[in-house]
């Protein structure tokens, strides 16, 4: 039996500020005690529950761990249990969050403090309320986790936050759009900890690490808090400045620093700030894609090389030269209303021959993403429900307007010329936009994009004879996106809204694709080609070696990364003849010998697997790459 539990994780450090408790490796272990202490446990209170276990006793509870799994960028999780191989059938749980390193929480830094060692927290214990789906067992539980705990977490992993409210001192009514910038006093220098932009209810959140505060004129050999008194005291004397759109209008005296509630904070700190004046800023962030991924988060624009279209400029050597592939989540910001009234947006495509054309490029032909083109894409969030259980509204793209286990799915709408209407806040808890503006399916740009390499033999080129139709290597596919948005329903008002260069991307599937070689002949649809044989079998697929081994490979790609022979067996060693690229980057293949000692082969049955590494990237991985086989006996 499957059972599939699933749902929310979040957390408020202040009232009413809703973090989600994202990127977060979740634990499921079952119970030892008896079905009556399972009850008890299980009718507790949450805060009764709450346990750190350290590293020896996360150990000694392995054999108890039935699942794990990572929370997104929304702190949405799903646990799949096979209970047959677990010997899982439903009973209570306990749920608990593991730490073995530092999640981004919004600190940017994910280094591991000095001394930090992995931990677990127990967050409750439950009995799921399983319900029959066509897909097994199904239940649903989400959490909001005490701030007390929650900043015991972020103490552990040397997470600092700052959460308030900025607003009108006179009329009490939330600013947006500025900029709050938290700085600690020091009587040598002042260190600026971080900075957020306020939400359009006046929030914000600043993450930050203790190095941030522990800056001297020697770091960053040495680091340590300095205050004008010369203290013993460890936290930071906090002060704000704040700005718009970089340019700073107004900053507290330093002064107030020093007062009880800002002098040597601990790391969660609330603040309420009001402004006496300020500039006029939008009421909203403003609608704009500049994104694409959430794991890797390559800019459009700065992170596209214009000579190839693919990705370049990350510190992550092995996130560049990569092209598209697959669904893409298209990221940025979202407003509600573009000159005060409701706002909606739309995604278009320009197909074009080389990477160097750019957005302005003349002739350009665009084209809407249709909703047919977009995956389903949540795109806002809002809690309807805290006690007995969370639940929450869920907006989403391809959406279905109805109950779910958590709460409720809302159907976001497409209107007939493609325009994606922006969800309208309309009071109650916390509204939030989650980054994702539509999840792409950049297969659908390039219809019935298939090669067929049928007769295509290990050993040779992929390059096939006129008039076949795999007569020329593939190339890439070149695309344009941009981002629309404007007042609901008023084209006048229409107006880019952020672009890319032109994207290397690459969905052609290769068709009947020889695998197995002559020792099991099949054929496969791929990416890429991943083809092998050994000469000696050629004729009789079931041939003892007797003396040597020639390996026949073939692998193709646009995207072409290594390409590398894996021999597995009693005596076998990877020592072959090096793989040769006639056309690098996009094909390989010929011919290599084995050059280890063929005499230390045993009489035995053997392994060749061939495996080619594709440089193809969704945003958030690269390709898993593709492979071939062959077996045969000495």
């Amino acid at each position: 039996m499957i059972y599939r539990l699933k749902g929310k994780l979040f957390t408020a450090i202040c009232d009413a500020h809703e973090n989600a408790i994202a990127h977060t490796k979740v634990r499921l272990y079952s119970l030892k005690d008896d079905i009556n202490a399972a009850t008890a446990y299980t009718s507790a209170q949450s805060k009764e529950l709450i346990q750190i276990f350290e590293a020896k006793e996360i150990k000694n509870r392995k054999a108890q761990l039935i699942a794990e799994t990572t929370t997104d960028a929304n702190g949405n999780y799903e646990f799949k249990i096979d209970g047959d191989r677990t010997k899982y059938s439903g009973s209570a749980v306990a749920v608990s969050l593991f730490y073995d390193e530092v999640p981004d929480y919004g600190q940017g830094d994910t280094s591991a403090p000095k001394n930090f060692s992995t931990f677990e927290v127990l967050i409750d214990i439950i009995h799921p309320k399983w319900r029959e789906t066509n897909n097994g067992l199904e239940a649903g539980w989400s959490f909001k986790l005490t701030s007390r705990v929650w900043c015991y977490i972020l103490k552990r992993l040397d997470i600092w936050v700052i959460c308030g409210t900025v607003t009108n001192c006179e009329s009490q009514q939330p600013l947006s759009g500025i900029e709050v910038i938290a700085m600690d006093d020091d009587i040598i220098t002042d260190d600026r900890l971080g900075s957020a932009t306020t939400k359009n209810n006046g929030q914000f959140c600043i993450f930050y690490r203790s190095i941030d505060f522990k800056k001297t004129f020697l770091s960053p050999w040495i680091n340590m808090e300095t205050t004008p008194v010369f203290s013993f005291d460890n936290g930071p004397d906090v002060y704000f400045k704040f700005a718009i759109s970089g340019s700073e209008f107004f900053a507290e005296n330093p002064s107030e620093a020093q007062k009880p509630s800002r002098k040597n904070v601990g790391n969660c700190l609330c603040v309420a700030l009001c402004l006496k004046e300020a500039p006029t800023t939008q009421q909203d962030p403003p609608a704009l894609f500049y994104q694409i991924g959430y794991n890797r988060k390559y800019h459009p624009v700065l992170n596209i090389d214009p000579a190839t279209g693919r990705t370049t400029g990350k510190a992550e050597a092995s996130w560049n030269d990569q092209a598209f592939y697959n669904t893409l989540d298209l990221r940025g910001s979202l407003s509600q209303t573009l000159n005060g009234q409701p706002v909606e947006y739309k995604f278009q495509y320009a197909k074009v021959d080389d990477p160097s054309f750019d957005v302005n490029s003349p002739g350009l032909i665009w084209n809407d993403v249709v909703a047919g083109q977009i995956a389903k894409t949540e795109i806002a969030t809002q809690t309807t429900q805290i006690f007995p259980v969370v639940k929450y509204n869920s907006f989403k793209i391809g959406g279905t307007t109805s109950p779910t286990i958590y709460g409720n799915e809302i159907k976001v709408e497409v209107t007939a010329d493609n325009w994606i209407e922006v969800p309208q806040y309309t009071g109650g808890f916390p509204f939030s936009f989650n980054g994702s503006l539509i999840k792409l399916i950049s297969n659908s740009l390039v219809l019935n994009d298939t090669i067929d390499v049928a007769g295509m033999k290990p050993g040779e080129t992929s390059v096939l004879p006129a008039p076949s139709p795999s007569d020329s290597l593939q190339k890439n596919k070149y695309f344009i996106l941009r981002m629309l948005k404007r007042e609901k329903g008023n084209s006048a008002t229409e107006i880019q809204a952020g672009f890319s260069r032109a994207l290397a991307i690459f969905n052609t599937e290769y068709q009947n694709v020889p695998q197995g070689g002559s020792w099991l002949p099949s054929a496969s649809n791929e990416l890429g080609i991943a083809s092998i044989d050994l000469q000696e079998l050629i004729g009789g697929g079931c041939n003892k070696i007797v003396n040597d081994i020639h390996v026949k490979y073939t692998a193709a790609n646009p995207n072409l990364g290594s390409v590398w022979l894996k021999f597995t067996g009693q005596g076998a060693t990877n020592t072959f003849d090096p793989i040769v690229f006639p056309s690098p980057g996009e094909e390989a293949y010929g011919t290599v010998s084995y050059i280890g000692e063929f005499g230390d082969l045993k009489p035995c049955a053997y392994e060749i697997l061939l495996n080619v590494e594709l440089n193809l990237t969704d945003g958030e991985d690269q390709h898993q790459g593709i492979w071939d086989r062959v077996l045969f006996c000495r």
